[in-house]
């Protein structure tokens, strides 16, 4: 398969290209929308202001929208998710996508941001007990799409399904052999 992997100028492209190419299939790092791909990734580190701004910037925002409504692969991961949503306390003046709704949360807990491993809680048995790594200060606290939560300090949204869109809070291109195996499975 062919990946394009959007390039929010947000960090961590080199784990998602290595893992995607780990996994045999061609990954590609787009600065521009491109439409002739099997699927898209769209990784991110970083704040949620600065990372919807360069939606804007580099004519992503439509081209998403577009994509994912027209039923094509979607992976969002870490701001990449939570970029999928309306909007932030992180940065109130800052839009997200909006295809889903909600508006993400600060993690309600002493000692952020959340690094490291956790178990998710699931009630698919591909993703209950999984252990995955986390680096992240916000999160969706509850979503209608939610596939998995994971609690620190309280319970949030670790993963969100909704048809052709997956999308993960923590990285899954960290996450050891699980994490290339929930990949594999998402672009299958």
């Amino acid at each position: 398969m062919k990946i394009g992997i959007i390039d929010l100028n947000s960090g961590n492209l080199l784990s998602v290209i290595s893992s995607i190419e780990n996994l045999g299939h061609e990954a590609i790092v787009l600065k521009k929308p491109q439409s002739n791909f099997d699927a898209l990734v769209m990784p991110g580190q970083g704040r949620f202001a600065f990372v919807a701004s360069q939606l804007d910037q580099n004519n992503w925002r439509e081209f998403i929208i577009s994509w994912v409504t027209s039923g094509k692969k979607f992976i969002g991961i870490c701001v990449g998710m939570q970029l999928l949503f309306d909007g932030s306390v992180e940065d109130t003046g800052a839009k997200g996508l909006g295809i889903l709704a909600g508006t993400v949360q600060k993690l309600k807990h002493d000692k952020t941001p959340m690094v490291g491993w956790a178990k998710l809680s699931s009630t698919d048995k591909k993703l209950n007990d999984q252990f995955v790594y986390f680096v992240n200060s916000y999160a969706i606290i509850e979503s209608n799409y939610c596939s998995a939560t994971v609690n620190y300090g309280t319970s949030f949204c670790a993963a969100i399904q909704k048809d052709n869109i997956v999308a993960f809070q923590f990285h899954p291109e960290k996450s050891g052999e699980f994490g290339q195996e929930l990949l594999q499975q998402c672009l299958n």
